[in-house]
């Protein structure tokens, strides 16, 4: 298994998509440190905490967590839909699993790999939001504490491992143009969905809320997010309900700690789904 992660990984590093996400997140910083150095009285020199917080935060929020997370999500999708379909199609799997290699160890490897890889990536992001953050004169292990922000790193990582958790599934399902297709589509479900939630929730829309939590259950991936931003900002008390809603940051409500296990259960279920799939299928 760790021999296939291993290639998995090397496989995906020398991918062109990875080079393509590299200049595309430099691009992003640039702006970002563009932006937060151009303005550094609003996030330093606010009237008050809560001011500076709001200032902080919807920068934060938008053009820090939000579009990091849409990167790492964009970079997982692209490198996880052909993990496996991709190797089935050309024939490279018969020569792998001719070697003492059983099923079970070469998806948990596939998965093991893309995990390694978007783990580097996503703990590159994450620091460089805070050092950004450092930048506009806002110590966030200061502001938010030191648990709450390693907690986010959590939920900021887990929010990629369970696309990748989908996306290697259906690798073993589909072929890899409709697989991207059908996690593309789970993605922007789970946003349209944690959207609609938040909206019926403030609107007092039950039906819209109904709709959101349906969707999160089959795509749980805002889920994440929101769970993300109102950890970090939990303990600013109000802030919570403020943070904690839909990816825009609009109101809303703390994803509950169940939502998290299953969320665990949803990707487990996911690469169990997997390895019984590829048990089953022929590919002589």
């Amino acid at each position: 298994m760790w021999a296939i992660a291993k290639s998995t990984f090397q496989e995906v590093y020398r991918k062109r998509i990875v080079h393509v996400i590299a200049v595309l997140t430099l691009l992003y910083w640039g702006i970002l440190g563009f932006i937060v150095y151009s303005q550094p009285r609003e996030f330093g020199m606010s009237e008050s905490l809560i001011g500076a917080l709001i200032n902080v935060s919807s920068l934060i929020s938008i053009l820090g967590f939000y579009l990091s997370s849409m990167l790492l999500a964009f970079l997982t999708v692209m490198l996880s839909v052909g993990i496996i379909s991709s190797e089935v199609e050309d024939g490279t799997v018969l020569t792998l699993l001719t070697k003492p290699i059983r099923r079970y160890e070469y998806v948990l490897g596939k998965y093991l790999g893309i995990a390694i890889m978007i783990s580097i990536y996503a703990t590159v992001l994450f620091s460089a939001i805070v050092l950004f953050a450092f930048l506009g004169k806002q110590n966030f292990f200061q502001v938010f504490g030191v648990w709450a922000m390693l907690k986010g790193f959590a939920f900021f990582l887990l929010q990629p491992l369970a696309i990748s958790a989908v996306a290697v599934f259906g690798s073993t399902i589909f072929k890899t143009v409709n697989n991207g297709i059908f996690v593309i589509a789970l993605y922007l479900l789970g946003t349209i969905g944690g959207l609609m939630e938040q909206i019926g929730g403030f609107a007092n829309v039950p039906d819209l809320t109904t709709f959101g939590i349906l969707a999160s259950l089959f795509a749980p991936f805002e889920v994440i997010y929101r769970k993300l931003i109102s950890s970090i900002f939990a303990n600013v008390g109000g802030f919570t309900s403020l943070m904690g809603g839909s990816m825009t940051g609009g109101p809303g409500t703390e994803p509950s700690i169940w939502m998290m296990v299953y969320v665990l259960v949803y990707m487990a279920c996911a690469i169990g789904f997997a390895v019984r799939r590829m048990n089953r299928r022929d590919i002589g």
